[in-house]
C-alpha cells in the first residue's frame, strides 16, 4: 500500500487504491481549520469558503486524480496544479481570515510566530518564493526526477499547497496589517505574481516534443499522444489559471469601486 501518490510502471485501472498519507494531511488541514474557526462568529458562506478548501485538497491529491497526475497525464497534473496552489490556499485563507485575526490578536507580542509570519507571508517574499516553487516545480529534470518516488511527489504537492497559501495570504488576510497594500496594490500584486505559471504554459504550447519523460513514458491509458495531452496541459495552465486570476481581480475590482462610491457619498 503506497502512503502518497507517485508515478509507477503499472498500467492504470480505475481500480480505488488507499493513499493514507493524503487523507492525514487532509485531516490535519480540515482540524486545523476547525480550531481556528470554532469559536469565531463568522457567516455560514465564509465558513463554507473554508471546508471547500480542504474538500479540494482531498479531491486534488486523493484517488483518481492523484496519481492520474503523477504517473499518467500532464494534462491532469496542470489540473492538479490550479486546483492546489490557486484554488484550495484562498478559499482555506477566506473561510479562516476572521479566526486568523483572532489568533492573530491573542499572541503575546513577543511571540516568535510574528516575526516568522510576518516575513512569510511579506508580499514580495509571498510572491517570490511562490514563483520559485511554481518553476522549479514544472522543470522537467526536477518533474522526472521526483515523480517517481513517494517522498519526491509529496515534496511537490506541498510546495504547491504552502507557496500557495503564502502567496494568497496578503490578499485574503487582513494581518498583519500592511498600510501600503491596499485593494488597488493586491490587484497588481496577484497580475505580476501569477505571469510566470503563463509562461509555463506557453512552453507547453509552443513544444513540438513530449517536456516530461515520466508522462511520456507512462503506460497508455487514454487515446491521447504525449505531446497532444501536453498541449492540453499548456490550455489549462493558461486558459483556467488566467480565468482564475482574472476573475477575481474584477471581483475585487468592483467591489473597490462600489466601496469608493459609497464612500463619496
Amino acid at each position: 500500500m503506497q502512503w502518497w501518490c507517485s508515478a509507477s510502471a503499472k498500467a492504470w485501472t480505475w481500480a480505488w487504491v488507499a493513499y493514507p498519507g493524503v487523507w492525514i494531511v487532509v485531516a490535519l488541514f480540515a482540524v486545523t481549520y476547525w480550531s481556528l474557526t470554532r469559536r469565531v462568529a463568522a457567516p455560514t458562506g465564509e465558513r463554507t469558503l473554508g471546508w471547500l478548501g480542504v474538500a479540494t485538497i482531498w479531491l486534488s491529491l486523493d484517488w483518481p486524480l492523484g496519481p492520474l497526475a503523477t504517473g499518467y497525464l500532464a494534462s491532469v497534473h496542470a489540473a492538479q496544479f490550479l486546483l492546489v496552489a490557486m484554488v484550495a490556499p484562498p478559499l482555506l485563507l477566506l473561510g479562516a481570515r476572521r479566526g486568523i485575526a483572532a489568533w492573530w490578536a491573542a499572541l503575546p507580542e513577543r511571540s516568535a510566530w510574528r516575526p516568522a509570519v510576518r516575513l512569510v507571508t511579506a508580499p514580495l517574499v509571498a510572491a517570490v518564493a511562490f514563483n520559485v516553487v511554481t518553476i522549479a516545480t514544472h522543470v522537467p529534470t526536477v518533474v522526472d526526477t521526483l515523480m517517481v518516488s513517494q517522498g519526491g511527489a509529496f515534496a511537490i504537492d506541498a510546495g504547491w499547497l504552502l507557496g500557495g497559501i503564502a502567496f494568497w495570504w496578503p490578499v485574503c488576510v487582513d494581518v498583519p496589517v500592511r498600510p501600503r497594500f491596499g485593494q488597488a496594490v493586491k490587484m497588481l500584486y496577484l497580475f505580476l505574481g501569477t505571469l510566470f505559471h503563463s509562461g509555463i504554459a506557453i512552453v507547453m504550447l509552443m513544444r513540438d516534443f513530449p517536456m516530461y519523460g515520466v508522462y511520456e513514458l507512462a503506460p497508455p491509458m487514454s487515446g491521447l499522444s504525449a505531446i497532444d495531452d501536453l498541449k492540453i496541459a499548456g490550455g489549462i495552465m493558461e486558459l483556467a489559471g488566467l480565468g482564475l486570476v482574472v476573475g477575481v481581480i474584477s471581483v475585487m475590482f468592483f467591489r473597490w469601486s462600489r466601496s469608493a462610491e459609497q464612500g463619496a457619498t
